[in-house]
């Protein structure tokens, strides 16, 4: 389970990645050529990731018709559809377009019939794309002792995959930013783990975001993670 080529360019879109809500427009064709080409690889593991342009997506997006679904077998964890769903936004900002995780900004129905949505799949998000409208925010997000119960100096002391892969996990996005995880990280690897918050709708989803990020970090260091599900969340040895 999440098994994925990953790309080293994601890392540093990592820290450039932010919600973008207004768009100067949609991506060119060349563009959507190559996400195309990422949706088809997405599309395992019980998820497939599809892009559509047109109607769907509701006004608080302006600016762009273009978004990607990602659709769920029953029975799939809501972790993969971030997992795979965060690898896109990666490659996306990584080409220079901004993107928008939406819960609530499109139209379900829409959607639905665009997919030719089955009585065993579910759609939880879909992604806005375009030409971003606005400079990337600044990551808010919460200190490192809050997160994973670690000091700077206690992070230095892991090994190198282990350190890259925290930071990375520290700055992923989340609903409402709620950053529904907690961070543990031993000597044998990086665990992501529920932490209780009181938005609960989309919190194994952001998890899989989390983890995605998680990867790409310990990735950028030379190691390739696999992921055990163990209680409470996912623990990733690299």
């Amino acid at each position: 389970m999440f098994e994925l080529k990953l790309e080293k360019n994601w890392y540093d879109a990592m820290a450039m990645r932010s919600s973008v809500r207004r768009y100067t427009g949609a991506p060119d064709k060349a563009q959507l050529d190559r996400l195309g080409v990422l949706c088809r690889k997405l599309s395992w593991q019980g998820v497939t990731v599809r892009m559509f342009r047109g109607p769907g997506l509701r006004s608080s997006i302006k600016g762009t018709d273009v978004y990607a679904v990602i659709v769920a077998k029953q029975g799939t964890p809501m972790e993969m559809e971030g997992f795979m769903g965060e690898a896109l936004v990666l490659e996306a900002t990584a080409m220079g377009l901004g993107t928008c995780w939406l819960g609530a900004g499109f139209y379900p129905d829409i959607v639905s019939r665009n997919v030719n949505l089955q009585n065993d799949e579910a759609i939880h998000c879909v992604i806005a794309l375009g030409k971003a409208d606005l400079k990337p925010a600044e990551h808010k997000r919460m200190p490192l002792d809050k997160l994973c119960g670690m000091t700077e100096e206690q992070l230095a002391a892991l090994g190198a995959w282990q350190k890259d892969a925290v930071l990375a996990a520290r700055i992923a996005p989340s609903a409402i930013n709620m950053q529904p995880w907690t961070i543990k990280a031993d000597g044998a690897g990086i665990s992501i783990l529920e932490r209780g918050v009181l938005y609960k709708k989309y919190a194994a989803l952001d998890r899989g975001i989390c983890m995605l990020h998680a990867a790409v970090g310990a990735y950028h260091a030379g190691r390739e993670a696999m992921w055990k599900k163990v209680e409470g969340g996912y623990a990733m040895r690299a």
